[in-house]
């Protein structure tokens, strides 16, 4: 006489078949909630690029099913998701299996961010205990509008949501109590055109101003300013925020980040454009008296400090490049260089070039030296 044995169904497939993106014992890493747009509209990254939109919205998401084994205390209907088409989870009428404490984990939306109503699917990942374990686990999902489900075996539920805002939710495994990462649920639409800054470049003691433009149907109601820059207090609680620029910034490029609030609860970051800061005083390059040394060379597309050698008398630099066409900024007077030019900078004076310093940008990496 045939029978089937296992922790599935017969004539199923087995668990270890199921996509990631459709099992609830999918074991891949849960998003975190942070939502960012840089430069563009930042969830901050973070670390998205200045000018891209991180935090559009994204849908309903990804597909999902509740596998429940059979038990012998069960026989009552189980908890119900589709895997053909995503509907609404359902608690299940089973009775839930007596803890163990073996499994545990971390739980959390598939995506940080959805569309106020579109469905949002929670997903547990495990840490401990194997998978036959976790189909076996008591779960029990709680959220703040204090909707449960509960079912064994239950690690991924779809819910609806129909208001925007911040939503938690408390997960029971297997005995064990676990915090969710939020969910941020899209309201009325907040559009951010641009964050810049009022200067490309600055100096320690310069202050830094970024103005940020966002539009939206629901009056907006917070601008939250942070910047990447540890150590460094940015402030502005408007459209605009300012910080000063200190010696520590030297060679760096300070950024920028706002999260936009609007009434609807619709929460959108941005990442501002970022700003180069260089200390004149802080000396990167003294040019040598040979192209040998290539040590001495100026990298690509960062601003250095290039001083004049202490014994220097003229100010020309014969310099050189692997290609045509390379730009070479020196205290903001721009050269073309075609594979090598002769330089006599603006800012260097014939007869007393000893220890003249500039600020120097190169598009390609040049290597200068003083021939005197």
């Amino acid at each position: 006489m045939g029978f089937c044995t296992g922790f599935y169904a017969c004539g199923s497939d087995s668990p270890s078949e199921s996509s990631p993106g459709d099992s609830p014992i999918a074991e891949q890493p849960v998003s975190s909630a942070d939502v960012l747009v840089e430069g563009s509209s930042e969830s901050i990254p973070s670390s998205a690029e200045p000018g891209t939109n991180a935090s559009s919205a994204t849908g309903d998401v990804g597909k999902s099913s509740a596998l429940t084994p059979k038990s012998s205390s069960s026989t009552q209907k189980p908890a119900v998701s589709s895997s053909s088409k995503k509907t609404e989870t359902v608690s299940s009428e089973e009775i839930l299996n007596e803890p163990t404490n073996l499994v545990n984990g971390k739980c959390g939306p598939q995506s940080p961010i959805v569309e106020r109503d579109s469905m949002a699917s929670w997903v547990f990942t495990r840490s401990s205990g194997d998978v036959f374990d976790q189909i076996l686990a008591p779960f029990v999902w709680t959220f703040d509008d204090g909707k449960s489900l509960q079912g064994n075996g239950l690690s991924t539920v779809n819910l609806r949501y129909s208001k925007s805002g911040v939503v938690t939710a408390q997960l029971s495994v297997d005995g064990n109590a676990i915090t969710c990462s939020p969910l941020q649920v899209q309201g009325e639409p907040i559009t951010i055109s641009s964050c810049k800054a009022d200067k490309a470049a600055a100096k320690p003691g310069d202050v830094i101003t970024w103005n940020v433009v966002a539009e939206s149907k629901s009056p907006i109601i917070s601008y939250d300013w942070s910047t990447d820059f540890e150590g460094v207090s940015i402030t502005g609680t408007g459209a605009s925020a300012s910080l000063t620029a200190t010696s520590a910034m030297h060679k760096k490029k300070v950024a920028s980040k706002v999260v936009v609030t609007n009434e609807d609860k619709t929460v959108q970051t941005y990442a501002c454009e970022g700003v180069g800061v260089v200390d004149p005083d802080q000396v990167d390059i003294v040019l040598s008296k040979s192209a040998s040394d290539s040590s001495k060379a100026f990298p690509t597309a960062q601003t250095v400090v290039v001083q004049y050698p202490s014994d220097a008398v003229n100010c020309q630099m014969i310099c050189g490049a692997q290609s045509d066409g390379v730009l070479l900024d020196i205290d903001g007077e721009e050269y073309t260089i075609d594979y090598s030019l002769n330089i006599s900078p603006k800012g260097c004076k014939d007869g007393a070039a000893a220890g003249t310093k500039m600020s120097v940008t190169a598009s390609m990496r040049v290597l200068c030296y003083v021939a005197y």
